[in-house]
């Protein structure tokens, strides 16, 4: 897909650099600048080519081509032709919610069953040749908002946390209830080496991490529905940190025990808040229950 944006220059920025409005402005790394200048329509002012170092003036017409037409298409990525549950989409990202049961990306045996086959599909269906590119990766049985970024600009922006300010909240059922009701669990973690698919804390040699979590209801059971949000992004976190609480998430069998209803860990990515390349607006997407949440909580709620 051939993304170009286009700016026309107001009198804030009449007398400054290409590169000082490059940024100030879409917020463009050095880098990114740097790739752009080495393409032939990569940087145009009123259709011409120009140097970073030219001095723009007021109404001027910048242009940017970030992608170009022959950008590679991702036959590496096997396309899988299943609907997509799509939350948003513009001419940079797409944000999905992401069933329970399925890999982000192919690993191992799951070469051409996994959500970027099915993004693979999707792209291909509308003629786009972006990339298949996921910022940040669900568990295979956690449900709920994955971001894939269409161009390398708005990958480098999303996974840049700080300056994307990207938040991803999510929603667990855990067994028993939390006390005190809300808090920040830190404590580090680290690969178990007794087991390979395993995390365990180890506050010595484990990696720094923190979760903060709120009682959002106690149910008829003893359990109690909780809402967490991840300040750092570790392996298993969530599940690490709740079952090291002494409430582990239900249904999940690595750190807790099988459930009637959940046959996997209840854990769903309800939300995910970032401000949107080159526009810098809020935008926050939402993802609805699944079925085992709302049938579960339905059944214990009080």
């Amino acid at each position: 897909m051939n993304r170009i944006l286009t700016y026309t220059i107001e009198k804030t920025y009449h007398g400054v650099s290409v590169e000082t409005f490059l940024r100030k402005v879409p917020a463009l790394t050095k880098s990114q600048i740097r790739s752009l200048k080495f393409r032939p329509e990569g940087i145009t002012v009123n259709g011409q080519k120009v140097r970073t170092t030219a001095i723009l003036k007021e109404g001027d017409c910048l242009t940017l081509q970030l992608q170009p037409e022959n950008v590679p298409s991702n036959g590496h990525i096997l396309p899988l032709d299943l609907p997509l549950d799509i939350l948003y989409e513009d001419a940079d990202l797409l944000v999905i919610n992401k069933p329970a049961g399925i890999l982000v990306h192919p690993s191992g045996i799951h070469y051409q069953d996994t959500l970027s086959n099915m993004v693979s599909a999707y792209f291909r269906s509308k003629g786009e040749s972006a990339p298949i590119c996921p910022i940040g990766r669900l568990d295979k049985d956690t449900s709920g908002t994955v971001i894939f970024a269409k161009n390398k600009f708005a990958a480098a922006f999303l996974s840049d946390r700080k300056q994307s300010r990207l938040e991803k909240e999510y929603l667990a059922i855990v067994s028993g209830v939390p006390s005190p009701a809300r808090g920040e669990i830190r404590v580090p973690i680290r690969p178990c080496s007794q087991s390979p698919l395993k995390m365990t804390v180890d506050p010595i040699d484990g990696k720094n991490a923190c979760t903060r979590f709120q009682t959002q209801a106690v149910l008829k059971n003893g359990n109690a529905l909780i809402r967490l949000c991840l300040l750092t992004g570790r392996t298993h976190q969530i599940r690490v940190h709740m079952a090291h609480m002494g409430h582990p998430l239900i249904g999940d069998p690595l750190y807790g025990k099988g459930d009637e209803i959940f046959h996997r860990a209840a854990l769903h990515a309800d939300r995910t808040h970032f401000l949107l390349p080159f526009t810098r607006k809020e935008y926050s997407a939402a993802a609805p229950l699944p079925e085992d949440f709302r049938k579960y909580l339905s059944e214990w709620t009080k």
